[in-house]
């Protein structure tokens, strides 16, 4: 028998309702890969931020992040005190300190848990063609836009 056809209301609500689904087991997925690498998973999301922005205050982490200074504060004292980051000056500004993430020692740290990962996705992904894996990407990269619109928003209204 055939699968009736989903309204366009009923298929967004599946979509949000999955996408819930993968968001909660996201979460919990890289709290387990954090936990292998000996970090909390909090402290693992934070250090990956640095890793995709760089270099930064912890005055700018704070902002990204939503925390306070001195939440911050803790949180690169523990990925220092683990040798995953380092403080150094500002060569533009020495009055201010940079938290700066330490590639080598991290990567050394998580690659023993991404690695089999990396395997895992490239099998994972094989069955999709190109034009589908495309999709794929634009639904991502829209979803971390609108997400992090809606987060300014919510940050702004707090204000």
């Amino acid at each position: 028998m055939a699968k009736k056809k989903m309204s366009r209301h009923e298929l967004i609500e599946e979509i949000n309702a999955d996408g819930r689904k993968m968001s909660t087991v996201t979460v919990i997925f890289h709290q387990t890969i954090a936990e292998k690498a000996g970090l909390s998973g909090s402290d693992h999301k934070y250090l990956d931020l640095l890793f995709q922005e760089g270099a930064m205050t912890a005055g700018r982490l704070a902002e990204l992040t939503g925390l306070t200074t001195g939440a911050v504060t803790g949180i690169i004292d523990r990925l220092e005190k683990q040798g995953m980051v380092k403080r150094e000056s500002d060569p533009d500004d020495r009055r201010k300190v940079l938290v700066v993430p330490l590639m080598e020692n991290a990567f050394k740290r998580l690659a023993p848990v991404f690695e089999p990962l990396r395997e895992d996705l490239e099998a994972y992904f094989d069955p999709y063609s190109d034009e589908e894996l495309e999709i794929i990407r634009k639904y991502l990269v829209d979803t971390v836009a609108f997400f992090s619109s809606k987060i300014q928003k919510l940050k702004k209204n707090n204000s």
